[in-house]
């Protein structure tokens, strides 16, 4: 082929590649979203144009489920602030598992469909297995859109809006309200957390789907030390610097019980500064397999 020819030939793939983005909005965008370690959760937030003037917001569905595990549920949530995008929040909980923290991941994903008339603004953001430790998210928590339920054969009695920003709080290492924990059917260790006075915290904790736990300890940062803590009957506390190890004296702490206590600190923990939490099946000789964090403020 000739020079001109070569010519020729690149400037109809470049025609052809530039038109390609143009016509996305009139086609049906997918998305696919990785499924989450079973037992655990994924949340993806994508942005989204497209549109005319105050058209209604984007309604998300899923492209089939034939790969969503049994006891999976999908839920979404679209914001639109301003003239900026539409963004979606996408939240995929997987339950399979009892367990969850040490099964495998299935490297499958569950696929997301644009409507014709929008397209991506960019890649989605992917924050993957957030219920226990993870790293924070670049995007925003986002909340006070339209939301549904895009897929499960058996959700969580809460509303969908209340789903994903439940989703959003494991992201961002933020306390899940305590009604919610047990409802969303994880394996998880909620923490309340809330100013008692100047130098004490009031903690409350509750066990969801875990059974034969007999000690949980908060650890907070280094340079805060653990001067007393008072509880509820039948848990003792065990004071190690800056860690207090609860242990129930008398068996296990039970499942769906609220235990609350007043931690005292040599010093208030400042704003963003995490609480470490382990739980264990007999005493620290061996931990469970997860730890969780959960932000202060």
């Amino acid at each position: 082929m000739g020079s001109r020819g070569v010519r020729r030939l690149g400037f109809v793939l470049a025609v052809f590649l530039f038109a390609v983005p143009v016509g996305e909005a009139r086609q049906t965008a997918q998305v696919p979203i990785p499924l989450p370690t079973p037992g655990n959760v994924t949340v993806a937030r994508l942005s989204i144009t497209g549109g005319t003037g105050k058209q209604a917001l984007p309604r998300l569905t899923l492209a089939g489920t034939a790969g969503l595990p049994a006891d999976a549920y999908v839920a979404a949530d679209v914001v639109r602030s301003g003239q900026g995008p539409f963004q979606a929040t996408v939240a995929v909980f997987d339950r399979l598992s009892v367990d969850s923290p040490n099964a495998p991941a299935s490297g499958k994903a569950v696929t997301v469909r644009v409507p014709a008339g929008y397209a991506l603004a960019g890649p989605p953001q992917v924050a993957r297995d957030v219920l226990y430790s993870n790293p924070i998210p670049r995007f925003r928590l986002l909340t006070g859109g339209v939301a549904t339920i895009l897929a499960g054969s058996n959700p969580p009695r809460l509303a969908p809006a209340r789903v994903v920003a439940d989703a959003q709080r494991l992201a961002f290492e933020r306390s899940v309200p305590l009604v919610d924990a047990g409802l969303l059917g994880l394996e998880y260790v909620a923490v309340q957390l809330s100013k008692a006075g100047p130098s004490a915290l009031s903690v409350t904790l509750g066990l969801y789907h875990r059974s034969q736990v007999n000690a949980i300890e908060l650890r907070f940062s280094d340079g805060t030390k653990v001067s007393k803590v008072s509880g509820p009957t039948g848990v003792d506390a065990i004071l190690v610097g800056s860690a207090a190890q609860l242990v129930a004296s008398r068996g296990f702490y039970e499942d769906g019980i609220l235990y609350g206590f007043t931690v005292h600190l040599s010093k208030m923990p400042k704003k963003g500064e995490y609480v470490t939490v382990r739980a264990s099946a007999h005493y620290f000789e061996s931990s469970l397999p997860f730890t969780e964090r959960f932000a202060l403020g």
